[in-house]
């Protein structure tokens, strides 16, 4: 008989390896994440989060976790993750772990629960869908390598940015985001609190692009190997072959790195971007400078999770990224799903 309980401190060595037990992906591509030391430093970046730990004859096969977001009416649930030690998968332990969670949506009158699905991931999509969640959103994974060639003398003044252009740094991040579900405006109060809490990032890891002293694009960049590094164990065919030209043509090209299959990389994240209508070149001139820091501190890829009507996504093209996909997955239990063709990625819900 499954025991499910909440989490304690004990708990944590036990649900790291079965997180290392479980990669994300198929046979023609997988990763897993080596996460922290302390599997609850994810969740910290939540202020309402509670894990669940499925036990069965004193050991533990499976744990579920959740965090609580407030909604202009309800609040509603993102679920982070469920994982189940797979031998012993197919024994409804997933299907109890869900439960849980939404027994928790309905005991809150929360009006939905949503999730990410990494794309290759068939079987986990195939679980959500058979326990009634529905895929209703497409996010865009840029992957780029960082670069060591010279970068053209910047066009616009980039600055980290100060207390005194905080509020139009914010203005401009909640009119690039208006009206996208998910998107709550921040106050600069807000705002600083979120970016200072979050690990890895801060104020002074956010970039401001000005033109005659005004602010026309931003973004910040997240080291989330503080959280975790990545290991590709299916390595796409495409990549093995680029990385067996390499070695010859790197003396005489630039070349886009690419992860090499078996050997973790750290990854940072721009976060927060926002540019004013038509400065698109500003905001190329914060990716360049971003993967310029990165490669001077040893950090080889870099990227971003877009929606695909994001603009920024068409400027980062000339950074020749690899794309990969995730999926939104949502079910509603005491209310409606938002419209989510227009969508604001939260950059807490992106670490693996």
């Amino acid at each position: 008989m499954v025991l499910i309980r909440p989490f304690i401190s004990s708990d944590n060595d036990a649900l790291l390896n079965i997180e290392k037990m479980s990669p994300q992906g198929n046979e023609k591509l997988a990763m897993v994440a080596d996460l922290s030391p302390d599997i609850t430093i994810r969740y910290e970046l939540y202020d309402n989060w509670e894990i669940m730990v499925a036990e069965e004859h004193e050991q533990i096969v499976g744990y579920v976790g959740w965090t609580v977001k407030n909604g202009p009416l309800k609040p509603y649930i993102y679920l982070i993750e469920v994982m189940i030690d797979p031998n012993f998968r197919r024994k409804g332990i997933g299907t109890q772990l869900i439960k849980e969670v939404e027994k928790c949506a309905k005991d809150i009158n929360a009006s939905y629960i949503y999730c990410y699905m990494y794309g290759p991931s068939e079987p986990s999509i195939k679980f959500m869908e058979k326990m009634g969640y529905i895929k209703e959103k497409e996010i865009i994974i840029c992957e780029m390598s960082t670069s060591k060639k010279e970068r053209i003398k910047a066009k616009y003044e980039l600055e980290h940015i100060n207390e005194s252009d905080l509020p139009k740094a914010v203005e401009l991040i909640n009119q690039y985001y208006a009206g996208r579900a998910h998107f709550m405006p921040f106050t600069p109060k807000s705002f600083k609190d979120r970016v200072n809490k979050t690990l890895g990032y801060g104020l002074e890891n956010f970039m401001v692009a000005k033109e005659n002293g005004k602010i026309v694009a931003c973004g910040g960049f997240w080291d989330t190997a503080v959280f975790a590094e990545m290991v590709y164990i299916k390595e796409p065919l495409m990549w093995r072959l680029i990385s067996n030209v390499q070695g010859a043509l790197r003396h005489l090209t630039h070349m886009t790195l690419v992860p090499k299959e078996g050997k973790y990389f750290k990854f940072r994240n721009i976060v927060n971007h926002a540019f004013k209508p038509g400065y698109e070149d500003a905001m190329v001139d914060i990716f360049e400078h971003c993967s310029s820091v990165m490669y001077e501190t040893r950090c080889e890829f870099f990227g971003t999770y877009l929606d695909p009507a994001d603009p920024l996504l068409e400027v980062l093209k000339g950074f020749r990224p690899h794309f990969e996909k995730e999926y939104i997955y949502a079910k509603p239990i005491t209310g409606t799903l938002p419209d989510f063709s227009n969508f604001y990625v939260d950059c807490r819900d992106t670490i693996f």
